[in-house]
């Protein structure tokens, strides 16, 4: 398994399967707007509601990301579930924002979990709790569960 299976089937839990337009702050989901919402080519977003398209998409994307952080010495020696949190990261704020958590980084990289684990926290006080406590769980115990 590597830490895109990982993360792909830490997301499938926390955020389920939805197939409707929804805002991830509140869960609820958006009203479409009137017509057709397009992108790129002429991509049809009103028609793209499918299990097997967003697997691939979020497969690719994740993809794209976990060949950018390949090149960190930090990513590839934290085995699958551990780097499946940097990639969680990278996915969610973009490798720039993971970046910007140079103690975690720098404890990953000397292989001290429990410093790493330290340092992956955030600001807000309900996202700390509700998101970056699992994530510094798995990099305490390197398990997944």
């Amino acid at each position: 398994m590597s830490a895109i299976d990982v993360l792909i089937e830490r997301l499938t839990t926390e955020e389920g399967e939805r197939l409707l337009p929804y805002d991830d702050a509140t869960g609820k989901n958006v009203a479409a707007p009137v017509g057709n919402l397009s992108w790129g080519r002429g991509f049809n977003l009103m028609q793209c509601g499918t299990k097997d398209l967003f697997d691939l998409m979020e497969r690719y994307l994740l993809t794209v990301l976990d060949a950018q952080l390949q090149h960190y010495a930090w990513y590839t020696s934290a085995g699958d579930v551990r780097a499946s949190v940097f990639l969680d990261i990278a996915y969610n704020g973009g490798v720039h924002d993971l970046l910007g958590y140079p103690h975690m980084l720098a404890a990953a990289a000397s292989g001290d979990w429990a410093t790493a684990a330290a340092n992956c926290t955030e600001k807000d006080p309900a996202l700390d709790a509700s998101r970056y406590a699992p994530l510094r769980a798995l990099l305490l115990s390197g398990v997944s569960s």
